[in-house]
């Protein structure tokens, strides 16, 4: 392998992601749990599922929007820490 190769790791990776928020009332919500996924480099990934899975709390933490309550974000290799100049996002409203 030659050192001038181009870096594998994938382009999003979750790895064990939690993520937990308080609800009005005080108590503890689980929106993800124990989150693992995974998406390579040029690939075209659809994430769907129905109200309340989770979706756009994942999208969330890839885009730096939100931090995970556990577990790692992982983008081009590097740990999430903001929001990312190359990723684009439009919000739902």
């Amino acid at each position: 392998m030659s050192a001038t190769a181009p870096d594998e790791s994938p382009a999003i990776e979750l790895i064990n992601v939690s993520r937990r928020f308080l609800t009005p009332d005080g108590k503890s919500m689980t929106a993800i749990r124990d989150f693992n996924m995974s998406v390579a480099r040029g690939e075209f990934v659809a994430v769907v599922g129905p109200t309340g899975c989770g979706k756009s709390t994942t999208l969330n933490l890839v885009t730096g929007l939100a931090r995970p309550s556990s577990g790692e974000v992982r983008l081009f290799g590097e740990p999430v820490d903001g929001i990312d100049p190359r990723i684009g996002f439009a919000f739902q409203t």
